[in-house]
């Protein structure tokens, strides 16, 4: 049953909205005058297709793939419970205010489990496979690293501490997994990082030929920030740590010892003062 919901001018400015094409963004909005008023809703891409896209010549598995990119950027969270599929709205009151709101006759997100990675049980014959979720042990995932197609061949390497992100090992697929997982224990507490998302931006980076020390502090910027990690606002971070240092902020001393922030401020003040002192005494 279709819903009234209300959009925030803010929507539009997300970074991680941005990050949206914007068939999934649609999607998204969709699903809030789909879902109930506890912002939870049965996850199969048949119903939510019907709901959302009813005169449109797109095909379920085409808001599979909708549905995919919003769990990737952790607006959505998928999950089963009694080998039911359900989905909510990440944050759903942050987004909705309802007036005597109906209660929820769907289990809540925290009492089920995470939904495997295939969207529908090729056991039911509602399989997507044409467009099903690529599962973190896939060939495209496994991407320069050693092994079959059965994901035999060496095991990743154990986790790291951040202090050794730096230093390139055995290649830029296992730097980016040892980053990932080194961002995730300092920053995923409180925040809904997801490890697909993340993984897949430092990846991307890496293939781009970004230093590793210089990737690793951009990310862990937006982590002490509490930013989503995507490709835009990893620029606007890699801006903030790589601005040149304003030459008009730094004094350099008769000792040849700079200095520079609030020490260059007063030093300078100092010796306008002196300079002001002078000429009045020779005045």
């Amino acid at each position: 049953m279709p819903r009234i919901r209300t959009i925030k001018p803010e929507f539009f400015t997300s970074l991680t909205i941005a990050d949206l094409t914007a068939e999934q963004r649609l999607t998204f909005i969709g699903l809030w005058t789909h879902v109930d008023d506890a912002g939870r809703c049965v996850d199969d891409p048949r119903l939510i297709k019907a709901a959302v896209w009813p005169l449109d010549d797109r095909t379920a598995a085409d808001i599979e793939i909708d549905l995919k990119a919003l769990t990737e950027s952790s607006l959505i969270t998928r999950y089963t419970l009694n080998r039911k599929r359900y989905l909510a709205v990440t944050n759903w009151d942050e987004h909705q205010r309802i007036n005597r709101p109906t209660p929820s006759k769907l289990p809540a997100p925290e009492q089920g489990d995470p939904s495997p990675p295939d969207p529908l049980n090729r056991d039911n014959g509602d399989s997507l496979s044409p467009h099903t979720q690529v599962s973190e042990g896939s060939p495209q995932e496994r991407k320069g690293k050693e092994g079959n197609r059965e994901g035999k061949g060496t095991p990743p390497p154990p986790r790291q501490s951040s202090d050794n992100l730096a230093v390139p090992q055995t290649g830029e697929r296992n730097i980016a997994d040892r980053m990932t997982d080194a961002f995730l224990e300092r920053f995923r507490t409180g925040n809904a990082y997801s490890q697909r998302q993340v993984r897949k931006v430092i990846a991307d980076a890496l293939d781009n030929g970004t230093d590793p020390g210089d990737l690793w502090k951009a990310i862990e910027r937006l982590g002490s920030l509490s930013k989503p990690v995507t490709a835009n606002t990893l620029q606007f971070a890699f801006s903030e740590i790589r601005q040149p240092q304003n030459a008009s902020n730094v004094i350099a001393l008769p000792s040849g010892q700079q200095l520079t922030g609030t020490d260059a401020k007063v030093a300078g003040w100092m010796a306008i003062a002196e300079q002001l002192r002078q000429e009045g005494d020779s005045a």
